[in-house]
Formats: C-alpha cells, sequence, structure tokens
C-alpha cells in the first residue's frame, strides 16, 4: 500500500511540476487607447459631446449598474446630457493609470479606475463615488464596448431631498 501511495503521490507530483506556462497576452502601461480613454474623460469634463463621441464606434454598447440592457451610443449621448444637467461640480480623478490589456484571442480592452466627485443640482448634495471601467477596442480603433462597474448608492442619496427640502414644499 505505501509503494502504490508513493507511486501516485510521485506521478502527481510529477505533473504538477510538467505545467507549462501560457502567455494569455501582453499588459502595456503605456498605449494610444489608452491615451483614447483619457482623451474621453477630458472631453466629457469640457462638455466636448462631439469630439467625445467620435471616440466610439456607432455600434457601441454600453453596460453600468444602472442599465438592465446594453445602451446604444445615442442612449450614451443624452445620459450625458442628463449628467451635466442634473449634476455641478463635476470632478473626475484617474486613480493610478489605466492598463492596456491586448490579449491573445479576446479584443484589446484598457481597464482604468476613477473617483467621480458631483453635486446635485437640486439639493446641493455632494456624491463621491469609484469606479472600474473596461473600454474594448475595435479594429477600426473605435471604442466597441464600455463597461463601467460603480455603487450608485451616493448618487442615489444626494438626489434625494433632505426633511427640510421636504418642509417648504
Amino acid at each position: 500500500m505505501k509503494k502504490l501511495l508513493f507511486a501516485v503521490f510521485t506521478l502527481l507530483t510529477c505533473q504538477v511540476f510538467a505545467q507549462n506556462v501560457q502567455k494569455n497576452g501582453t499588459i502595456y502601461k503605456e498605449h494610444p487607447y489608452i491615451d483614447a480613454v483619457n482623451n474621453a474623460t477630458a472631453f466629457f469634463l469640457k462638455g466636448d459631446w462631439d469630439s467625445y463621441a467620435a471616440l466610439y464606434a456607432d455600434s457601441a454598447k454600453f453596460y453600468d449598474p444602472s442599465s438592465k440592457k446594453p445602451m446604444t451610443l445615442a442612449d450614451e449621448k443624452n445620459g450625458w446630457v442628463a449628467i451635466k444637467k442634473y449634476w455641478k461640480n463635476v470632478k473626475v480623478t484617474k486613480e493610478g493609470y489605466p492598463d492596456a490589456l491586448e490579449y491573445d484571442k479576446d479584443p484589446f480592452t484598457v481597464q482604468s479606475w476613477w473617483t467621480i466627485d458631483v453635486v446635485n443640482r437640486k439639493t446641493n448634495k455632494h456624491a463621491k463615488v469609484h469606479m472600474v471601467q473596461f473600454d474594448t477596442f475595435n479594429k477600426d480603433g473605435k471604442i466597441a464596448t464600455e463597461v463601467s462597474y460603480y455603487d450608485q448608492t451616493p448618487f442615489t442619496n444626494a438626489e434625494k431631498p433632505t426633511m427640510s427640502m421636504k418642509k417648504k414644499k
């Protein structure tokens, strides 16, 4: 029995050490697609919607915690205008540096981390959110898909009127 256990243990050990290291792609700290994501944020903050939209494919899809289904570029444009309409003092701060991920078999992706600070125009309440965003690029170098993950609670709370605001009505 000892010999059998020793043989099984030896075979398992050899199998573990015989595994090959496989590369799945390359990570870039600097890349033109990272520049595109950074430019998108700059255009957004300036309210330069035409330059902002030009970075996206016409068929781009957008996903975030509020979307029940993928949003189109037209849906997203309406959202950009609404943000400026309902929020003020909009600040977006890059956290760390984005990574450009060139996968062997998947679309080129830039992942980036941001902090968003805004004040609701109606309630004057502040909201601060930390977000991670994944932008995938098509063969033409346009953003084809944008997925954002963040907690919506600070935005929702900032939209709610305070008790003193309710009494004034």
